[in-house]
């Protein structure tokens, strides 16, 4: 069996997978990508390399980790080392509108979005969407950070002139429909080699800031995902429904292995996707609640023993 090595730049975040791999009898290595160096003309060792890096990572001080992550997986798929979640993976994952033309291509609704590069052009743009309320989110954010409703041009003004207000970390802003959802909660489904898992519904009446991993508050008190939380409930709804058909179409096409991504129903009754994850993280009370056999971190554990074998 060749060895597994995790690409990632969160410690935290692989607590629960390594717990998965020591139920099965496994150790990987770990290889923690901020700064560092990449030895191209080299060949690097023959195993199997699981992409975990977030889009996210500047938001805990890795600010360089997506780039040079982006030079790791070149060089090993260069050298046809089995990669989970290649580089073009992490392009997805970067980058919002390239979500958004992937998830078209595969047939699948996504919010109308625009992108504007400079806050000074936001107001502009915002004329030009002519569709109230919006959405304003920065492309790379991390667990909805930054994420504003706004119903009217002068709060739009109001927005923009505040002197707290910080540029996207890759100057993007996206402007976005608002989605009137039928109920306060929004769908991820959970896909682990290309195949989906469970879907879990997140509750919204305290806002964006979502991110579905345990351990998040440790990063953030507001984040709602500890032990007590029950903001995550593991639902069936979507097991046999078409959109699970077409999403993993979508990962197929696009060679994207494991991902978590997030759609959500409005008024009558049309699904859209807004939000491809392909760091994906699983909440573990909801999975006990549930009594799931298949958890997140265990199907994700055994499809890289798979591989490794």
């Amino acid at each position: 069996m060749r060895e597994i090595v995790v690409l990632h730049e969160n410690e935290e975040w692989l607590v629960p997978l390594r717990e998965a791999f020591k139920a099965r009898g496994v150790v990987a290595k770990e290889w923690f990508l901020d700064s560092g160096i990449v030895p191209y003309t080299e060949t690097p060792e023959d195993a199997v390399y699981y992409n975990r890096m977030s889009a996210s990572s500047h938001t805990r001080g890795h600010r360089f980790a997506p780039e040079l992550t982006k030079s790791v997986l070149t060089w090993l798929e260069s050298k046809n080392r089995t990669v989970v979640n290649g580089s073009q993976v992490l392009a997805l994952e970067i980058c919002k509108l390239s979500q958004y033309a992937a998830l078209e291509r595969a047939g699948l609704k996504v919010p109308k979005t625009h992108a504007v590069v400079g806050k000074q052009h936001l107001v502009e743009a915002a004329q030009r969407f002519a569709q109230w309320p919006l959405i304003v989110k920065p492309n790379r954010g991390g667990k909805g950070l930054g994420v504003q409703r706004i119903d009217s041009i002068e709060q739009l003004q109001q927005y923009v002139q505040r002197d707290d207000l910080e540029e996207p970390l890759d100057g993007t802003w996206l402007l976005q429909e608002y989605i009137q959802p039928k109920q306060p909660f929004i769908t991820r489904a959970e896909f682990v080699g290309q195949k989906f898992v469970y879907a879990v519904q997140v509750n919204t009446e305290d806002g964006f800031e979502l991110c579905p991993a345990d351990n998040c508050s440790i990063e953030a008190a507001f984040c709602p995902t500890d032990q007590q939380s029950h903001k995550f409930t593991i639902t069936k709804r979507f097991n046999d429904h078409e959109i699970i058909v077409a999403l993993e179409n979508f990962l197929r096409s696009n060679d994207i292995d494991v991902a978590g991504i997030e759609f959500i129903e409005d008024e009558r009754g049309d699904l859209f996707v807004y939000d491809v994850n392909t760091n994906t993280n699983y909440n573990q009370p909801a999975e006990q609640r549930a009594k799931v056999k298949n958890t997140g971190m265990g199907a994700l554990a055994d499809y890289l023993i798979r591989l490794a074998q």
